[in-house]
């Protein structure tokens, strides 16, 4: 510790000669217990983070100032163990000094005995939400961890997944291919969550078959466990399942085929998945938890019926989903959604349902456009295509001016979540009007071209 001490305490000691500070006045000035102090500055004993913290406070410097030359000289000391690298790479998180924390982990990784504690240090992290350090230790774990088929691998893996999701639809698309196979070494309660991740994911990228395929195996899998479950039940044994209602993921699992059978066009199979997920007859449970599960899946489905009639062509029904829509706040969305594609799809006058929720609409537009942040993957990328859907509407009956606003709106959106398909299907909408733009319009959608090229 000898080096250590020589270069942060000679900085020290620099200080209070200066200064003309004594050691017994800094101690008690600091709160430093005075042979604590005396035994740092003679090399008997360690910097601990906590007391490098207090001197560089008192020596009027920034918080971490010594941080960089810490690690330099950390690993010198033979008797570096966890105790003291925890609480260190704690306050360098705290601070932002991810730069620090990545060079100790490097270090450390140079042992394989650090491995599970610092999966377990990301754990925490990731818990009390320092999602940034615990990303990067994450990753660490994955290049270190020897055994490729290990749980603790698989578990990393699904944390990098859902921390790395974002607007970036690419990126969410190269994160789900990265995580899919590690999915089946998780332990059997995260394996439901990381599939239903996954298909929401898969959803949001419009990629139905893979969407498809994974809520089958959440199905399949969910089915095994409920099973498995209730017969350790009636065994006497006990159970562990995962936070949510185990059924809950059966029902969910039919939600998602449904909705990817009526993208596809065939509404008679996505109105046989509602059944599924609308008939509980056969679920045990009716605890609190469970009853406001079921009641979730029951407003879905009376929600799924409105929409898959109406996008099926049975229109008389409109007014009818306008108005349930109007109450359900958490269902107006997506029904304006559904509502758009049916009045292109069989050329409907919607202009009341549009006058009657344009506030909703204006405001989601200028939240987007201005932030360009989505919490909801699969929100973002329908809103994009509603935007291009109204922009048509309003094209195709001679507002053309009203309706380009709406096409640009949808391409700033585009460009901000990196959706290609609506991106080229905004260029393809204006361009063969574009003549018909006035002269700020023209502009605008110029200024987002160079944007989408920088998106590419």
């Amino acid at each position: 510790m000898e080096l250590l001490h020589k270069t942060i305490r000679s900085e020290f000691l620099r200080y209070i000669n200066e200064n003309e500070i004594l050691i017994y006045h800094f101690a008690e000035k600091s709160g430093i217990n005075s042979g604590t102090l005396s035994r740092v500055i003679h090399g008997s004993q360690p910097f601990s983070v906590k007391i490098l913290d207090i001197i560089t406070e008192h020596m009027g410097l920034d918080e971490g100032f010594f941080y960089d030359q810490y690690v330099d000289e950390l690993f010198n000391d033979s008797s570096i163990n966890w105790r003291r690298l925890r609480p260190f790479m704690m306050r360098c998180s705290e601070l932002g000094k991810n730069d620090c924390v990545e060079r100790t982990v490097d270090m450390m990784m140079e042992n394989a005995a650090y491995i599970k504690p610092l999966f377990e240090f990301a754990e925490l992290l990731n818990d009390e939400g320092r999602v940034v350090t615990a990303l990067m230790i994450y990753r660490k774990v994955c290049e270190a961890e020897r055994y490729q088929h290990a749980e603790r691998l698989a578990t990393c893996q699904y944390r990098i997944f859902k921390l790395s999701i974002n607007d970036d639809q690419q990126n969410n698309l190269e994160c789900a291919v990265q995580f899919e196979p590690f999915v089946a070494r998780l332990n059997e309660v995260d394996q439901l969550d990381a599939l239903k991740d996954l298909t929401n994911t898969f959803l949001s990228l419009r990629r139905w078959d893979k969407a498809s395929k994974v809520a089958d195996e959440m199905g399949r899998l969910a089915r095994i466990q409920y099973e498995m479950k209730h017969k350790r039940i009636r065994m006497g044994k006990s159970y562990h399942e995962p936070a949510k209602p185990l059924f809950g993921y059966i029902l969910y699992a039919n939600l998602i085929l449904g909705s990817i059978a009526e993208e596809k066009g065939d509404y008679e199979q996505a109105l046989y998945h509602v059944s599924c997920y609308e008939n509980h007859d056969w679920i045990k449970e009716n605890d609190t938890a469970a009853e406001k599960t079921k009641s979730q899946f029951l407003e879905w489905a009376k929600a799924n019926k409105y929409l898959y009639q109406l996008v099926s062509g049975e229109v008389h029904i409109l007014e009818e989903y306008v108005e349930y829509l109007a109450a359900k706040e958490n269902e107006l969305l997506r029904g304006l959604f559904k509502i758009m594609e049916s009045a292109l799809r069989y050329n409907l006058n919607v202009d009341h349902v549009l006058e009657r929720f344009q506030a909703t609409i204006t405001s989601y537009t200028q939240e987007r456009v201005t932030i360009g942040s989505y919490t909801d993957q699969i929100m973002g990328d329908r809103f994009v295509h509603f935007l291009a859907d109204v922009g048509d509407y309003y094209i195709n009956t001679d507002r053309t001016h009203v309706g380009i606003q709406y096409v640009l709106n949808s391409l700033a959106i585009s460009a901000n979540i990196k959706n290609e398909r609506c991106m080229l299907r905004c260029i393809c909408a204006f361009d063969p009007i574009r003549h018909l733009a006035t002269e700020d319009e023209l502009h605008q959608y110029t200024t987002l071209l160079r944007e989408v090229r920088n998106t590419k």
